[in-house]
């Protein structure tokens, strides 16, 4: 159903991003970096900003369920259509999980939560989180979009009031009382960036939704673009903020607006007193409303990528059956509410590999999505009409390819390590599975095959070795109006 108007999709983007990169990752990267962390979090926004506008015309040309996977199956074929398919859809599971312990975190400090078996307070709140969200994305997608609005509206209501606070406290001695802006140098700008990264993860999910947007083709660049900007602002002022009120060094770990607030904050306001209190629990509800959207959204999205593959039949149809009351994609949507699960008890209690695992999973997907562009550009691809193109091609694409994959290098080495394990994983399910199955050939591959005469041998063979087995067919249909049918064949 196409119920999802442009203010939901754009809340879709920012309420996934705003959580992670303002309530949980500000005391851990000041911790790592220093004050120059607040420049890893601009860089960060370059990054997905370039990326973003690569995201926008391969939506606006094919907007279809799946985002990334489907422009990366079309473009590239099956093969890489898996990796970025498997690597997508995990990356989503392991950061709704991620989102889900952090509200869990947050939920432990209101109700007592007991401890169950292997699982901490923490995680069992992480659980019910989770089981409310797959709840809430089974009904539909336009109870998740309004929920959204609702979440994201209040929380940059929030973090307003918090940025005024902020404002009349902040103080340039205290930013730099600790070293000076680099106290570890320029040079922990870049690995500051690559653990701020899950912050920006977000504005791809709009485009995995695209199949149920209004308009795409004017809303989708609008929602994708305009979610980067300006979570990119917020992240610069308020974390600039908060290490202007607090040293770097004394930043907390697990609640740093929090932290922040009872000292932007006064002690009393007139014959109104304990503000300063009040305002760190407004923030603790601000994180719940945060981390609740974050996981909401991405629960939203992952389901779609799922579906997606499985129309594909890089996995099994069986995942294509859509309520016939809801119109969601149920089946898939449990499929990875099962894996959140999953990801919650066996990995809760260390939310830093979540959290990078699934920054790794995407910059690998967005390094193929733009390398996906160059190719149905350079194919020239009849059907391929975006309503938005990208400036300064080829430039733009290739800095996107190159800076996504320059971020893995700064990831620690368990993080590069999984990755390349469900790259291994995903290449071969595509010849255990999928080559067997699925009928889609990518352009990549039309491309070679027929310029044989023009390409080295190797390279055909190389084609031809990761095509799947299904024959493809084209279908003629005659046609008798000779005024349409010159239009109708092309």
């Amino acid at each position: 159903a196409k119920d999802l108007g442009l203010i939901s999709a754009m809340t879709i983007g920012i309420g996934t991003m705003i959580g992670a990169g303002i309530f949980v990752l500000p005391g851990v990267a000041a911790n790592a970096a220093g004050p120059v962390v607040v420049v890893s979090f601009v860089v960060g926004g370059l990054v997905a900003m370039i990326n973003a506008l690569s995201v926008s015309e391969l939506g606006t040309a094919m907007p279809k369920a799946g985002g990334g996977y489907y422009y990366i199956n079309k473009s590239l074929g099956p093969m890489f259509g898996s990796i970025a398919g498997m690597g997508d859809w995990m990356g989503l599971a392991f950061a709704s999980a991620f989102y889900c312990i952090g509200f869990g975190q947050y939920l432990a400090v209101f109700v007592g939560l007991p401890s169950l078996t292997f699982l901490n307070p923490i995680q069992v709140g992480a659980l019910i989180a989770g089981a409310l969200f797959v709840g809430i994305n089974y009904i539909g997608a336009k109870e998740t979009g309004g929920i959204q609005t609702v979440i994201v509206t209040l929380l940059l209501s929030i973090l307003a009031v918090f940025a005024v606070a902020g404002f009349f406290s902040f103080d340039y001695a205290t930013l730099v009382s600790e070293g000076g802006l680099a106290p570890y140098g320029a040079n922990a700008i870049l690995p500051g960036t690559a653990l701020v990264f899950v912050s920006f993860l977000g504005y791809a999910k709009i485009a995995t939704v695209a199949e149920e947007l209004q308009n795409p083709g004017r809303n989708l660049p609008i929602a994708i673009i305009g979610s980067v900007a300006i979570v990119t602002v917020i992240y610069a002022i308020l974390v600039t903020t908060m290490l202007g009120v607090i040293p770097w060094p004394e930043l907390s770990q697990d609640a740093p607006v929090a932290q922040a607030a009872r000292v932007a904050f006064p002690a009393s306001i007139g014959p109104l007193t304990g503000v300063a209190g009040i305002a760190a629990a407004v923030m603790t509800v601000g994180a719940l409303l945060a981390t609740a959207s974050s996981a909401n959204a991405s629960i939203l999205a992952s389901a779609r990528i799922n579906f997606a593959m499985g129309r594909d039949k890089i996995v099994t149809d069986w995942l294509n059956e859509i309520h016939p009351r809801y119109a969601t994609p149920y089946r898939s949507i449990l499929t990875t509410g099962g894996l959140i699960v999953v990801f919650i008890a066996l990995l809760g209690q260390d939310i830093e590999v979540l959290s990078k695992a699934a920054s790794v999973l995407h910059l690998i997907v967005y390094a193929l999505m733009n390398v996906g562009l160059i190719v149905f550009r350079e194919a020239d691809v009849p059907e391929y009409d975006p309503d938005f193109t990208v400036p300064l091609y080829p430039f733009t694409p290739i800095v996107g390819a190159v800076s996504s994959l320059g971020l893995v290098v700064f990831m620690d080495a368990i993080e590069i390590a999984l990755s390349a394990a469900f790259v291994v994983v995903a290449v071969a399910w595509y010849f255990l599975y999928a080559k067997k199955h699925t009928e889609a050939r990518g352009v990549l591959s039309d491309f070679v095959r027929n310029r044989e005469d023009q390409l080295p041998d190797q390279v055909i063979d190389a084609a031809a070795s990761v095509e799947p087995d299904q024959p493809g067919h084209r279908v003629m249909v005659p046609l008798a109006n000779p005024n349409t049918e010159r239009d109708l064949i092309k």
